[in-house]
């Protein structure tokens, strides 16, 4: 079952049947009151046998800035 009230599409005002009905998905996403699943990214592919050329406070670094910006 489908309610127009609780609708997956990104506008207030959604239509149905007879008429407009408000979005109330729309407005708790705005609110912060549910989340929208993010796609996860995947690190590229990397040949393992290949030394890395970066540091591993480099790659600490870079693992402390990615934790700060999924916290936002």
């Amino acid at each position: 079952m489908n309610f127009s009230f609780w609708s997956d599409e990104d506008r207030l005002f959604v239509p149905r049947l007879l008429g407009w009905s408000i979005n109330f998905k729309f407005i708790a996403k705005k609110l912060g009151w549910i989340k929208t699943p993010t796609p996860e990214i995947e690190p590229p592919a990397t040949d393992e046998t290949e030394p890395s050329s970066e540091t591993r406070e480099e790659r600490l670094r870079r693992a402390i800035e990615r934790s700060r910006s999924e916290d936002i």
